[in-house]
């Protein structure tokens, strides 16, 4: 099977309320109407949601949420993540993934909470989880995660297109240059590390949690650009991302032609599990 020429993501940078799921869902909404049209088909089209978007604990609702914007908007949903409640008593960073005509295709867990959520028990998740969207792989993490290269080891025929990133920033910093710098460089070398387009959707740089804001770090890392800049940010409050998937697979074989790219570990496999995955 012909692999599609790219893929078109739309990555938000949108202010969000950390009080109310259903004002996000009108602001998430709004955003994606000032994006306009995609250059891809539906089942190329991809809209990725920021991390715990969703601030209710009504798990029902929010995989309702996520299924009824896929459909409204006609695409693949990366919904986010909201604390979810397990059968077990734990409290894990849960999103789900959602297909053009509304339906559940998996869900993806955080391996590592962070900052204040750790604090508040969060357990560590499953971790980033793999999808194979008709013929395009990629893998889908939850901010933190980005952080530990051992979740993202290896380059082989079945790794990932493009890592997408649910990321709710937070900073203790009253400027977010310095988290802005961070995620630039962390995502650029996880970018040649996989030899995969690396694409972040945010909360835009605003008051949070007491203490700390947000940092707006949305945006794209490309391998396969010629001259740097190699990571482009979002514009507020949300923009379609070209990511072209020709040029990255020639980049992949010249790569492994100079011995530059280097097979998966048992750790890296570790990364994925469950149904409809594939070793992140």
């Amino acid at each position: 099977m012909e692999l599609p020429s790219s893929l078109s993501v739309l990555s938000f940078n949108v202010e969000l309320d950390p009080r109310s799921s259903q004002a996000n869902i009108a602001r998430l909404q709004e955003a994606a109407a000032t994006a306009g049209e995609a250059a891809d088909s539906a089942d190329r089209r991809i809209a990725l949601l920021p991390e715990r978007w969703w601030r209710d604990d009504d798990e029902p609702a929010y995989r309702a949420a996520v299924q009824e914007l896929a459909g409204r908007w006609s695409c693949w949903v990366v919904g986010g993540s909201m604390h979810a409640e397990r059968h077990d008593g734990t409290t894990r960073n849960l999103g789900l993934l959602a297909a053009p005509d509304g339906s559940e295709h998996g869900t993806y867990e955080k391996r590592h909470p962070f900052a204040a959520e750790a604090l508040a028990g969060v357990t560590a998740g499953t971790g980033p989880a793999g999808f194979d969207l008709d013929g395009v792989r990629i893998t889908v993490a939850i901010c933190a995660d980005l952080f530990d290269p051992a979740l993202f080891r290896g380059a082989g025929p079945d790794d990932p297109a493009a890592i997408l990133v649910c990321a709710a920033s937070t900073s203790r910093k009253p400027d977010p240059a310095f988290a802005r710098a961070l995620w630039t460089h962390v995502a650029t070398a996880r970018a040649w590390e996989r030899n995969a387009h690396v694409a972040i959707a945010d909360w835009a740089h605003a008051p949070h949690l007491p203490g700390v804001r947000t940092c707006g770090v949305s945006g794209h890392a490309d391998p396969t650009r010629e001259t740097p800049p190699f990571f482009a940010p979002t514009p507020a409050p949300a923009a379609w991302l070209h990511l072209p998937l020709g040029p990255l697979a020639r980049l992949r074989r010249d790569r492994l032609s100079r011995n530059f790219l280097w097979p998966a570990d048992p750790a890296g496999e570790a990364a994925s599990n469950g149904s409809r995955r594939h070793p992140a």
